[in-house]
């Protein structure tokens, strides 16, 4: 692994994309740095990233297989065994273990020092290569720990990386599997042209209502992502792959539909989240506005009643809300104490999985408070938890408020 020593981080990216490693990238969660003080330490991937690239740890055969193999961290120059595990207890009744696990985790970190374990680094990129060769695997861990290496990747990678999702060497097309009987639910006129993210959530609301949904705000706000991101893909792969399979003329065309379709899935990421926002709150018939300016141009995501009652003198503070959203919002969040001086506690809605105890500490001081989805909340330190709000719990909060209009 000498070859990775010493070099930047565009250049390790550069190395692991040519020198026959596969990698997989996510954004570290609570769980993952360790930051919730949870049983089982080590980062989490989906089972078919080691069915892919580690399948001999992907058996029943035994209780909890293994397989050890050394990782190299460059930027700090650590060098540990990591051990991937496939926790089946699931499979395993006749132990009588409490918990009854079904999950794979890569374990052996290193500890604190190890960028990866690292609490603060909660919510960062974590790209992970792993190399078959006759001796075994080798591996080496990468974590785009400052704003620059976080954004580079991103634009390397040609898509914004959201919480709890995965994107692989393959550009995480086997993690997202997409039915032909999905063309169904897709209306003839978007295969002819590309719809806007706003007609794919008016859509994405009629596939699931409002009133037909059989859990909390906060699942089907998940459910509706979780839809769209389905959508969205069947969309783009029939609108691009038959370029892809006419092949290009000249670089300049290729270039150019990979920078349109890098730009609409960037699109796509930034509006989404507050598309499904919105549909909930009117779904809920609160009271609010959107991008409504408050002072200095700034722009809140959501207003809650509205412009005119925030820049009424007469207006009661205390009935004020605001609401930023932000899909991730590790070192972004700060933007948001500036939006709405009126109100004394702003409100950001985030998907990120935890958010380090000095941030936390730092956001309440600063009049700060977090709204998650409620299955988000358990990746939070278990101090914390109570001070963040679910979406289920932000809407009640403000529908008492609005009574009096």
């Amino acid at each position: 692994m000498h070859e990775l020593k010493g070099k930047s981080f565009t250049e390790y990216l550069e190395i692991l994309n040519t020198e026959g490693y596969k990698w997989i990238a996510k954004r570290l969660s609570g769980n993952d740095t360790g930051l919730t003080g949870g049983h089982q330490a080590g980062v989490y991937f989906p089972r078919m990233f080691f069915e892919k690239f580690i399948p001999e740890v992907n058996t029943t055969e035994c209780h909890n297989p293994r397989v050890n193999f050394p990782c190299y961290m460059p930027q700090c120059d650590i060098k540990t065994d990591l051990r991937a595990i496939y926790y089946n207890s699931k499979h395993f009744p006749e132990k009588g273990l409490k918990k009854k696990y079904d999950e794979f985790r890569l374990t052996g970190w290193g500890g604190a020092e190890a960028p990866a374990q690292n609490s603060e680094n909660t919510g960062c990129i974590l790209i992970f290569a792993v190399k078959k060769r006759e001796a075994g695997y080798q591996a080496v861990a990468l974590v785009a720990e400052s704003k620059e290496e976080d954004k580079f990747f991103e634009e390397w990678l040609g898509e914004p990386v959201d919480p709890g999702s995965f994107y692989d060497s393959d550009r995480h097309l086997t993690f997202n599997h997409s039915s032909e009987d999905q063309h169904a639910e897709i209306p003839r006129e978007w295969l002819d042209e590309f719809p806007t993210g706003r007609k794919i959530y008016e859509h994405i609301v009629e596939l699931l209502p409002h009133a037909e949904r059989s859990g909390s705000l906060d699942r089907l706000l998940l459910q509706r992502r979780a839809k769209e991101f389905e959508l969205f893909e069947i969309i783009e792969k029939f609108h691009v792959q038959p370029h892809l399979k006419e092949g290009f003329e000249t670089l300049d065309k290729f270039l150019s539909l990979a920078l349109s379709v890098a730009n609409r899935r960037k699109s796509r990421s930034g509006m989404s989240l507050e598309l499904n926002l919105e549909s909930i709150f009117k779904e809920e018939r609160l009271i609010f506005e959107t991008q409504a300016m408050t002072e200095t141009r700034k722009k809140p995501d959501f207003l809650f009643p509205s412009a005119s009652a925030y820049h009424d003198p007469e207006f009661e503070r205390s009935k004020l809300k605001m609401l930023a959203a932000k899909t991730c919002c590790k070192d972004r969040w700060r933007q948001v104490l500036s939006e709405a001086n009126k109100i004394e506690i702003k409100h950001l809605f985030t998907l990120q999985e935890g958010v380090s105890t000095n941030q936390l500490t730092e956001m309440d001081r600063g009049g700060l408070q977090l709204v998650v989805p409620e299955p988000n909340r358990k990746s939070f330190p278990r101090d914390w938890r109570r001070k963040i709000l679910t979406l289920e719990e932000f809407i009640s909060t403000v529908r008492q408020q609005q009574l009096f209009l």
